[in-house]
């Protein structure tokens, strides 16, 4: 054995091979100091923001600690949210009140159940089957964000337009009391087109309110085959409450635009028909004034001279009443193509026998095409 402490045995080291003394960053080849920066997409993408954390902490501990009460119900619904949405909240919850008493009048309770589930939900789509009341609410507690984003979508005809501006228009009736709604029901009711004969049919035609039937048969935008079914609708409606309803005949005939039924049209509506309903309606002395108003109208149209008479009756009239679009409906037995002779020959029986057959088919309306097609006054 070798006694590695004795100074006899131990004799100096062999001197080291001669290297380079070079940094980790001057080797051959680049710099072989770590880079940090290789996993940084990785990195990035797990950091989280304070704001993120503070949000998802906030959803997983937040609490309804807010009533809302309407008249004799409440609803409860987080403060701080309900806070961050509203102007009004924010003036009338001082000094951390938990309680807020909204006014009956101005604010309803299908509104503010869907307004406090939007706020919920802030990030989803609209709903629209309740804009209205939405809005009317959203409205009222200054969410202006909420406000701007409906306004913007019931400017869009494309999305409110036949048996959505319909629906619409009745549940701005349902809010009539809110003022700032005012309006928005007759704008909706004039953008039903095709959608109209088919509404016509149904018993929310014969239940709307006179205001309304005279708003949405005075539009333009009413798909029919002839001025004829805008008449006769005019009639279900009356006739449908007739001891009742008598006394609105006056205003309802009005905006029937009797010029388009041509003169024979007119003429013929002079006595009795064969049907009984309709005979209630033509019989009625305010009927008959309209009806001989219309024909004064045609003919000073149809003669469209220089005399004094002409020129002072064409001054009340303003314009000549406009054709309301057209349409040819294949499952109508009397719908005819706009140039045809017989165009508008058909009776009040046959009208009510096309509803019934719009009753078994009713989504067909989406299928017509609504034109607008010039009216030649002969």
């Amino acid at each position: 054995m070798i006694d590695l402490e004795s100074s006899s045995q131990v004799g100096e080291l062999p001197q080291e091979p001669s290297i380079p003394l070079l940094a980790l960053s001057e080797f051959e080849g680049g710099n072989q100091r770590p880079t940090w920066d290789i996993n940084s997409e990785c990195i990035r993408e797990k950091r989280l923001s304070l704001l993120s954390l503070m949000l998802s902490s906030w959803k997983e501990n937040a609490v309804d600690d807010l009533t809302l009460i309407l008249g004799s119900r409440k609803l409860r619904c987080n403060r701080f949210m309900f806070l961050c949405h509203s102007k009004y909240a924010l003036r009338e919850l001082a000094k951390g009140r938990c309680e807020l008493v909204l006014p009956e009048d101005r604010v309803s309770w299908k509104g503010l159940k869907v307004t406090c589930e939007w706020m919920k939900k802030s990030n989803e789509l609209l709903e629209l089957r309740n804009i209205a009341y939405l809005l009317s609410t959203a409205i009222f507690l200054e969410i202006e964000h909420l406000v701007r984003q409906i306004w913007y979508c019931l400017e869009l005809p494309e999305e409110f337009h036949d048996d959505r501006a319909y629906i619409v228009s009745q549940d701005v009736l349902d809010l009539r009391s809110i003022k700032c709604l005012q309006g928005l029901d007759t704008i909706m009711l004039h953008r039903i087109r095709c959608f109209f004969l088919t509404l016509v049919s149904s018993i929310q035609f014969i239940e709307l309110c006179a205001e309304h039937v005279c708003d949405l048969l005075n539009s333009d935008e009413l798909a029919v085959n002839s001025e004829k079914e805008v008449l006769f609708a005019a009639v279900r409606w009356l006739t449908h409450d007739w001891p009742s309803r008598a006394e609105h005949i006056g205003a309802v005939m009005q905006v029937i635009r009797f010029p388009l039924l041509l003169r024979n049209g007119i003429i013929e509506l002079r006595r009795p028909t064969d049907d009984q309903v309709l005979n209630l309606v033509i019989a009625h002395p305010e009927f008959q004034r309209v009806r001989r108003h219309g024909l004064s109208d045609f003919c000073n149209i149809c003669c469209n001279n220089d005399t004094e008479i002409y020129k002072q009756h064409c001054g009340s009239l303003k314009s000549k009443p406009s054709r309301r679009l057209f349409i040819c409906h294949d499952l109508c037995t009397y719908h005819r193509h706009h140039d045809d002779k017989s165009l508008g020959d058909f009776t009040y029986k046959h009208f009510i026998d096309y509803l019934e057959v719009l009753q078994k088919s009713p989504k067909s309306w989406k299928c017509l095409k609504a034109e607008e097609i010039p009216f030649t006054f002969e």
